[in-house]
């Protein structure tokens, strides 16, 4: 485990910079302390675009990648969910 953390560690960072971004307008809005969501365009392109990429992870079976897409998938599935369903 360690040793995949340490050949893998610009990876992480660069995980935890991109996630972190969608991370706050989830939490604001859950809270109720926001109501502002990106655009719905984003938020669709973004979902597919990582769908594809997680894929593609898997079949190379690229780890950082099969973790960091299934993390953003979640997080705009969830904002999608909110969309969708309100929050």
């Amino acid at each position: 485990m360690f040793k995949i953390l340490k050949e893998n560690s610009l990876g992480f960072i660069g995980m935890i910079l991109i996630h972190s971004s969608t991370f706050p307008t989830i939490i604001g809005h859950i809270m109720g302390t926001s109501k502002a969501l990106p655009p719905l365009e984003m938020i669709l392109l973004i979902f597919f675009g990582l769908a594809f990429y997680l894929v593609d992870s898997i079949k190379r079976k690229l780890w950082v990648y099969i973790i960091s897409n299934s993390i953003g998938f979640a997080s705009q599935l969830t904002l999608l969910t909110i969309y969708t369903f309100g929050g």
